[in-house]
This record gives structure tokens, sequence and C-alpha cells, in this order.
């Protein structure tokens, strides 16, 4: 059953639990911009109230984690949060939106902090790490596991994609005020709660432990252990330091793409039209060269050609801003969308294959601390994207709702192109000199089937 075919229903299952994610990735592209441009609060009070939020979003994924593997439940250890927290997580990221307009700005901080953490740091956190760890509690195959990945970078990235282009219309439509951000928040936290309903319902546990396999019972680890087997395994720790680039490559160009619409291009619906101008070639990317990429050239060799092409899809964008051209915007922003998937889809399988390769050394298995330490770094490095906009806005003489000064510009530009260029080279140093798990992943399947057959 480990190694079965999974049905579409179950591939599309994981794919739409990633709605959260989607609806986090749409608060980091618009709610510094909503804090600053429609309440009127401090850039750099903003970054910092972010980057301090994303520490202590990092304390309850360590705890989140040690709660899932504790999880017992006929339904398994992860897909009962899905159900569980489906209302209250669209609930959350709508009432981020609700925050009182007229009050002072040390009360809009506090109102800030604790509905951006309500949302971020608990229910966004505990749904995430389960889906997460459905990756390698759905199957031990790599082939599934790419298939899944793929569903869930087409769910993801392009819920998205679609979200951040439709955010600034709908708001425009509903009459551009407060109230109409409420109103397009309340309908995406919907949607989230949704998602997450459809992907416990058709989601299945199927991977047991060698230890179960064994002893038809699977012990609970303690919090000391589960940390220590974590960060004893060389490839849980490739998969949680590629998780915080990559994560934060994606997090600061998104952050930073408001402004750089904004005031940089002078176009604030080039947010909108760019986004959907990159939809088809991500869709392209993740539904026609993942696949056979992976099959042909392997996971390493596929993060190579992604990371080579987002280089230059960046660097593009970047001379794009200096020179103000839409055409060369339109150009980077095509050749970054038909790699995307070729990076984003092989690093998110990173953590399944970790997980197997801790019970190959150890029969243990630890998918829910591996997901939380994972996401508590991938937390991290988007707090610190967040926190850069508004610290770099800050340092540079950032004024809301006026034409920025040269400084602003140039940081704004190197925020969105090539701060992200020098990211993913230092990805793909460490792609070449500390991940070999290709050479081996086949062999370790092949013996952890045995153990459990002998």
């Amino acid at each position: 059953m480990e190694t079965k075919k999974l049905r579409f229903s179950e591939k599309m299952a994981y794919g739409l639990g990633d709605f959260p994610e989607v609806i986090n990735s749409i608060l980091a592209a618009f709610l510094t911009m909503f804090y600053t441009d429609n309440i009127g609060m401090a850039a750099g009070a903003v970054g910092t109230m972010f980057f301090i939020s994303k520490l202590f979003d990092g304390i309850t994924d360590i705890l989140a984690g040690v709660l899932i593997d504790k999880t017992r439940t006929k339904w398994g250890k992860a897909r009962p949060w899905l159900l569980w927290l489906a209302v209250p997580t669209g609930f959350a990221a709508a009432l981020i939106f609700w925050i009182p307009q007229n009050a002072s700005q040390t009360t809009q901080l506090i109102y800030a902090f604790l509905t951006f953490n309500l949302f971020s740091s608990v229910m966004f956190t505990i749904t995430g790490i389960a889906r997460s760890s459905l990756l390698a509690l759905m199957t031990q195959d790599m082939k599934q596991r790419g298939a899944m990945a793929a569903f869930g970078m087409f769910f993801g990235l392009g819920g998205t994609i679609l979200g951040m282009s439709a955010t600034f219309p709908l708001i425009y439509r509903f009459g551009g005020d407060v109230k109409a951000w409420r109103i397009v928040f309340t309908i995406y936290g919907i949607v989230t709660t949704l998602g997450l309903l459809y992907a416990f319902c058709f989601s299945k546990e199927y991977v047991t432990s060698v230890e179960k396999s064994t002893t038809n019972e699977e012990s609970k680890l303690g919090f000391a252990e589960e940390v220590k087997l974590f960060f004893t395994n060389k490839y849980l720790l490739i998969a949680l330091v590629m998780t915080v680039l990559v994560n934060f490559v994606t997090q600061v160009n998104s952050a930073a793409q408001t402004y750089f619409y904004t005031y940089t291009m002078n176009d604030p619906m080039l947010t909108t039209s760019l986004n959907l101008v990159s939809v088809v070639p991500i869709i392209v990317s993740i539904v026609v060269f993942v696949g056979p990429c992976l099959a042909k050239f392997g996971k390493k060799k596929t993060m190579y050609i992604g990371i080579l092409g987002q280089i230059i899809g960046f660097v593009v964008r970047g001379i794009a801003g200096t020179l103000q051209s839409v055409p060369l915007l339109i150009a980077g922003t095509i050749i970054g969308g038909i790699v995307t998937g070729l990076l984003a889809v092989p690093v998110s399988t990173l953590f399944a294959d970790g997980i197997d390769y801790g019970e190959w050394k150890t029969n243990k298995r630890i998918e829910g601390m591996g997901a939380a330490i994972t996401s508590f770094s991938q937390k991290i490095s988007s707090g610190l994207a967040l926190a850069s906009v508004g610290w770099v806005l800050a340092l540079t003489g950032f004024v809301a709702n006026e034409v920025q000064n040269a400084a602003t510009n140039n940081g704004i530009i190197a925020l969105f192109g090539w701060v992200p260029a020098i990211v993913l080279v230092v990805i793909f140093l460490i792609i070449r000199f500390a991940y070999k798990y290709d050479e081996i992943a086949e062999q370790i399947v092949i013996d952890l089937d045995t153990r459990k057959k002998q």
C-alpha cells in the first residue's frame, strides 16, 4: 500500500490542503502595504512587528510538530488537524483586516501582532505542518511524491498568483477602502476553509513505520529525542537550509512587488497583469516539464536547471526596474515562471526523503517534528523577508503615497531582483557540494520495505 499509485482525488487533496499557504503568501505580498498605506502605520514598526512575530511563530512550529507526532486517531496523526482547524483558519485570516482604523499606533500594533499571530503562528502553523507531513505519510514512492508535490505547487503557487492578481481589482471593485479589504479577505478565508475540508476528506495516511510493522505499536518519542533525530540527519538539515533559502527568494520578491509596481514602475495594476502573465509559464513548468525532467535527470540536475533559469529571470527583472521597461519585465517574468517548478517541486520533496533516510538509519520516523523544524526555519526566512522590505523602506526614506527618492527606488529594485538572484547562487553551491541523496534513494526504500516484510 505504501507504493501504490495514489488516486487523482488524493493528489488533489494534497494540493488543496496548501490553501493556508496561499493566503499566507498573499498576506506577505499585500499586508505591509495595507498597514502603511491604508491604516497609516509606520513602515519600520510594521517590519519589526513581522520579524518578532516570525520568531514567536517558530516556537509554535516546534510545539505543533510534537503535537502531530503524538496524535493517534482513526484518521491518522496529521489528517485530523485539517478537519479540526478548517473553520478557525479561515476566520483568523479575515480577522487580521478588522484592525481599528482610528485607534492609536500602539493599539493598532498590538491588534496587528495578535491577529497576525493567531493566523500565522497558530492556525497556519498547525495545518501547514499537518499537510506537509502527509507527503511522507501517504507514500514512500519518489515518483508519487513528485506527483503530489507538483499538485501542491499547482494549487499553491497557482492559487497564490491568481489571488495576487485578483486582490487589487477586487478591492477596487468593492470601493478601495478598508471595508473592501475586509470583504476580499473574508472571501479568501472561506475558500481556505473549503480547501482544508476537501484535503481532510480525500486524503489517507498509508505509510507505516518499521517499528509499527514489527511491534504493531509506534512509540511516542520525547521532544529532546525528536530534536536529536532531526539534527543528526544530514538530509533533513539540507532540506531545512534549502527550504529557508528558496522561501526567502520567493517571499522577498513577493513582499517587494507591490512597492515595485506602484512606486518604481508607477503602475500598481501591473501587480495584476504581471502575475497573470506568469500563470501560463508556471503551469507549463509544473504540468509539462517537472515530471520528465525528474525522470530523466533526477532531482539534482533538475534543480540546477531551475536555479539557472530563475537567476536569469531575476536579473532581467532587475534590469527592467532600472530602465522602467515593461517589455523586459514581461520577459523576466516569463523566464522565471517557466522554470519555477523545476526548483520548487524537488525542494518540497526533500523533507519527506529525509524522513525515510532517518528511518533507514534509526527505525524512527519523525514526520511531525521534521515538518515543524522545516516550517520553523521557513517562517523565520519569511519574517526576515517581510522585515527586510520594511527596514529597507525605512532606511531609504520611504514616504507612503508619494514619489520616492532614488535610494528608495534602488532598494526596492534590489529586493525585487538582485537579492533573489544572489541567494539563488548560494542555493546552487549547496546542491552542488552537499546533496547526494539521488544516489541512495532507491536502496533506502528497498531496505525499509525488506525490514517490514521480515
